[in-house]
């Protein structure tokens, strides 16, 4: 059994709430040129300039911020200066999707061309403006004085409610662009299902021609599409700057804008898909900070962020093939196409990958053991071949997690076919995540003599409740119709 020290350094530091704190942050610069590019996706014109776009906005946002404070004076400049930059930030971000916009839909040029130029066009143009304006190819910092966007305090007296404390140290101080990513999330769910715009967006994405022939102006929903990504792109980049750091540096995004087309694929092209998508490569960032305040090679913890980029591709891949699969089959079954059965497979095909990728930090955790066991001692006593046999342990659950989702992912029918064994593969997955992770939380709270098995069995109850309510639902009731035919 883990030491209590050992498990603090390998679990309780991952599941605490200052680590889900630390997740939301790095989350926000993903989370908000996913949406936009979610949006672009769904109108058929993908927005591939997004990083140049978030570089373009980043500093953008920081030259307007700092020259505040000399246009009107230090106090009233640190009022105005962060939302100056922040308008102007989006005003640059609006502009550079419309020029991308032009290219494509008015001069008829390559869309994937004209992103490429986006993005070289954000790299070289910030650093070339930024090398006039302070001498510096690297970073502004020490030459403007950047200001930052306002942090939200929530009420002192939520930290004294003994389950709203746990909470509230993971949303108390985070930045307003943080809240403003997690409320963006439900507004671009509301545009896109529940106003006539947003349906017409996605109409226009699935059949251009069709939604021209029913009287919908398809190439403004495209504008509409590039604006709103640009939009949500730009303020991805000023969080980077403003936010997330202070200063504007060199190709700060670091990918991020990239990570961000595959995103909405790996949630299923649904904006809260797109969400959990975000954060899982926020758990990889921040897992990748957490992991190198311990004594181990500074190597593996800057590999995560791109292992997650590796296997983002791969599910993008995988989603993509299942995306042509499904509309070959509409085309071809016709008014016999069962929408709401293949609706659930791509779903379910999506929960077994988000589950394998986390099994993943796993290895990576195991890894990290046996190449390092000084850093994940603690304060305990422990010789290496006690944390040595304790990383073969995590590596070996680790694994056989990711092989008992891999099926589902290789060959998504199989989820349709084999719906019990989907069922088992997801809800041993999810009962061991979420147990972990109620565990954790319950010991915060009143309950925490109770914490192991109330957090076991709710992560049981919730683990069975997502995979029935993600489409598993449907699929057992119709292999039993199906079963009763036969």
């Amino acid at each position: 059994m883990f030491d209590q020290d050992l498990l603090q350094n390998v679990l309780g530091g991952i599941f605490s709430a200052a680590f889900l704190a630390s997740i939301l942050r790095v989350t926000t610069p993903i989370l908000l040129p996913s949406l936009g590019a979610l949006i672009s996706d769904r109108a058929g014109v993908i927005n591939i300039g997004l990083e140049g776009t978030m570089l373009i906005s980043a500093f953008t946002g920081v030259v307007f911020s700092a020259y505040a404070q000399d246009w009107w004076g230090a106090e009233t400049g640190k009022t105005v200066g962060p939302w100056l930059g922040l308008v102007m930030g989006l005003l640059m971000g609006i502009l550079t999707a419309l020029l991308l916009a032009f290219f494509h839909l008015r001069l008829k040029a390559n869309l994937i061309l004209s992103g490429i130029a986006i993005n070289f066009l954000g790299q070289a143009g910030t650093v070339a403006i930024m090398y006039e304006l302070t001498g510096s190819r690297g970073d502004t910092q020490g030459f403007l004085r950047s200001l930052e966007m306002p942090f939200v305090q929530l009420p002192d007296r939520m930290n004294d409610i003994p389950v709203l404390s746990f909470f509230f140290k993971v949303l108390d101080n985070q930045s307003v662009m943080t809240w403003i990513a997690l409320v963006m999330v439900i507004l671009v769910w509301y545009f896109m299902y529940r106003t006539p715009t947003g349906i017409h967006l996605r109409a226009v994405g699935e059949n251009p021609e069709a939604a021209a022939s029913v009287g919908i102006r398809v190439q403004r929903i495209r504008y509409l599409a590039l604006t709103i990504s640009g939009c949500l792109a730009g303020l991805g980049g000023i969080h980077m700057s403003m936010g997330y750091l202070q200063f504007f540096q060199n190709n700060m995004t670091a990918g991020r804008g990239f990570i961000a087309l595959a995103t909405p694929s790996l949630g299923g092209g649904h904006p809260v898909g797109t969400g959990f998508a975000s954060g899982i490569f926020g758990l990889f960032y921040a897992l990748s900070i957490r992991i190198g305040t311990l004594q181990i090679p500074s190597m593996l913890t800057q590999m995560l962020p791109f292992v997650a980029t590796v296997l983002a591709l791969v599910i993008y891949a995988l989603q993509g093939q299942l995306t042509t699969r499904v509309r070959q089959l509409r085309a071809a079954e016709g008014e016999g196409f069962d929408a709401t059965f293949w609706q659930a497979i791509q779903r379910l095909s999506v929960l077994h990958m988000f589950l394998a990728v986390i099994a993943l930090l796993g290895i990576i955790i195991a890894i990290s053991m046996l190449a390092a066991p000084d850093g994940f001692r603690g304060s305990a006593d422990y010789s290496e071949g006690d944390v040595r046999w304790r990383a073969l342990a995590v590596g070996a659950v680790a694994l056989a997690l990711i092989l008992i989702n891999l099926p589902f992912m290789l060959q998504v029918e199989r989820i349709g076919r084999k719906a019990y064994f989907s069922a088992g593969a997801a809800v041993l997955s999810l009962w061991l995540y979420l147990g972990l992770l109620f565990m954790l939380f319950l010991e915060t709270t009143d309950l925490d003599n109770l914490s192991t098995p109330l957090g076991f069995v709710t992560g049981l109850v919730a683990g069975a409740a997502i995979w029935l309510a993600l489409g598993g639902y449907y699929l057992v009731q119709k292999l039993r119709q199906d079963y009763r035919i036969v």
